[in-house]
């Protein structure tokens, strides 16, 4: 994967995590401290997300900071094997997204 291809999966998986907990812009800016603007630049990839935004992002959504980079070999098969119980129409985005609420479900066990 090269530093583009990493920077763009990051802003993604900030917007992602965002809409999922019914945020707007505006809200993730203020918990920030930043302008709404900086934050879509993070959501599009213009600015990247340094260490210290990733570690207060991943505070803000109550998630670990290795949920924003992509997911290892392990999790390919994970993936395959949740696949086959799921009918042939959901999406890899569809399926990516049923792995992370179940990770975020059992992050919030109590």
């Amino acid at each position: 994967m090269t530093n583009e291809e990493l920077t763009l999966y990051i802003a993604n998986q900030i917007k992602k995590m965002r809409e999922f907990r019914n945020m707007n812009q505006q809200d993730l800016a203020e918990r920030l401290n930043i302008t709404k603007q900086a934050v879509s630049r993070y959501e599009n990839g213009q600015r990247k997300a340094n260490q210290d935004v990733l570690f207060e992002l991943s505070h803000i959504f109550g998630c670990s900071i290795n949920d924003f980079f992509p997911k290892n070999e392990a999790n390919t098969k994970q993936i395959e094997t949740i696949a086959a119980h799921i009918d042939d129409d959901v999406t890899e985005e569809e399926m990516q997204e049923i792995l992370d609420f179940i990770e975020f479900k059992k992050r919030n066990r109590k």
